[in-house]
């Protein structure tokens, strides 16, 4: 019997590629200029550009340390604890919500808001309805939406379209245009949305145009799939942020809804997450529950349980919740007060264009409305680090680079003004 030559068979994989934020990310690291500014994640810092630490969230560490029953075992559950699950669908959907009490929504723990749209993309693509019956799974995303929407559910095998969502003349979100790219969608579609604070625009519908978008997915039956990953940015308040997830919940549209910790709690590296999904009955909650229950194990094994014990903690005590809540609104706020900054600096320098937008817009990111011609000058120039689009991490922003951010982007404004 003849041997096989031995053949690498992964010889033909082709070489991989860094993404545009990673190799943005390297050259700031490797930038030596004393005035290198990194503007591009979104991690909220303090005023003196330090790590933030919520003391909520030191008060939760200090009791789970002196907690002599504390352990790191594994946990029983492979979709997080029971404690963890309704203490998020109490804080997400509201406590004492209609569909909760009727058992209708159905979670699992995931590693952050990346392994929820993933467990998500996952579940859709072995059994939503009508991609089944097509053969033809498709997600449609904001052209502007994080970068890494479109590799998480491509991963999943899912085709990513584009539909309309921001005015790069007026910097501010195009209603008209994303509903009616909505509206003519084929029925049942799956949409892309985020709740609030959208990344990387900072532009979000109003609550009048969330009203008539839940209409429009009624109407057409798509299915929303909603990125919640900065509630409370946006306004400062959660509840506030969360408006449209629960109103289209409350509407009965087709839901699935991921969220995470990692910003709201500063618990970036612990990756915590949750996916909840609407059930049309307590029946089907229960089939889709088991198919979550199998999609966990496959994601993790066993989830990771100290980000979610921090959580756990905070959200279980009702001091500890409210203090977490006013921690919160101060970062909301803080954010909104670099967007005031910045704005006043590069109308103080006189900057040609208008800059309102960058204080109409809310949250971790703004898209200033800079070229790639204007981005790539600050970047070689100033050391300013922003990406290609032009958005800008305003939770970069602090007492020592602001002023000099401003000039920069005035100085090239200037400087390009006539091209």
């Amino acid at each position: 019997m003849g041997s096989i030559a031995a053949v690498n068979p992964f010889q033909d994989v082709p070489a991989g590629r860094t993404g545009p934020l990673e190799t943005l990310v390297g050259q700031f690291r490797a930038d030596t200029d004393p005035n290198r500014t990194d503007l591009l994640v979104g991690v909220y810092k303090t005023d003196q550009g330090k790590p933030y630490v919520l003391p909520s969230v030191k008060e939760a560490k200090r009791r789970i340390f002196n907690d002599p029953d504390w352990h790191h075992e594994y946990r029983a559950f492979a979709q997080g604890s029971p404690v963890y699950r309704k203490l998020s669908e109490e804080l997400l959907f509201g406590p004492d919500h209609r569909l909760l009490r009727e058992k209708r929504i159905v979670s699992t723990q995931t590693l952050g808001a990346s392994g929820g749209c993933h467990v998500g993309a996952v579940l859709l693509a072995q059994h939503y309805g009508p991609w089944k019956q097509t053969g033809n799974p498709e997600i449609f995303l904001p052209t502007e939406t994080w970068l890494n929407h479109p590799h998480l559910f491509e991963a999943a095998g899912i085709k990513t379209t584009l539909l309309p969502y921001f005015n790069s003349k007026t910097n501010k979100f195009d209603f008209a245009k994303f509903a009616d790219a909505v509206k003519a969608l084929p029925a049942q579609s799956v949409v892309l949305l985020q709740s609030n604070a959208q990344n990387p625009t900072g532009s979000d519908p109003s609550p009048d145009q969330w009203r008539e978008l839940a209409t429009i997915f009624s109407e057409r039956g798509h299915l929303a799939f909603f990125d919640a990953a900065y509630p409370g940015f946006a306004s400062g308040d959660i509840d506030t942020d969360l408006e449209s997830v629960r109103l289209f919940a409350e509407r009965e549209i087709p839901l699935i809804f991921v969220s995470t910790y990692g910003k709201s709690f500063g618990l970036y590296s612990e990756r915590v997450g949750i996916l909840s999904v609407l059930a049309p009955s307590e029946q089907v909650g229960k089939n889709i529950e088991a198919h979550l229950r199998l999609l966990a194990r496959a994601e993790s094994g066993a989830p990771p349980d100290f980000g979610s014990t921090i959580v756990e903690t905070v959200l279980s005590d009702e001091a500890l919740r409210a203090q977490w809540r006013e921690e919160l609104r101060h970062m909301a706020n803080r954010l909104k007060s670099r967007r005031i900054a910045l704005r006043e600096a590069l109308e103080k320098l006189e900057t040609p264009g208008n800059w309102a937008h960058i204080t109409e817009q809310n949250g971790m990111f703004s898209y200033v409305g800079l070229s790639v011609e204007q981005v790539t000058l600050l970047r070689e120039k100033y050391h300013v680090y922003l990406q290609d689009s032009g958005r800008i991490s305003i939770a970069g922003l602090n007492d020592f680079n602001t002023e000099y951010t401003a000039s920069s982007i005035s100085a090239v404004v200037k400087a390009t003004a006539s091209h």
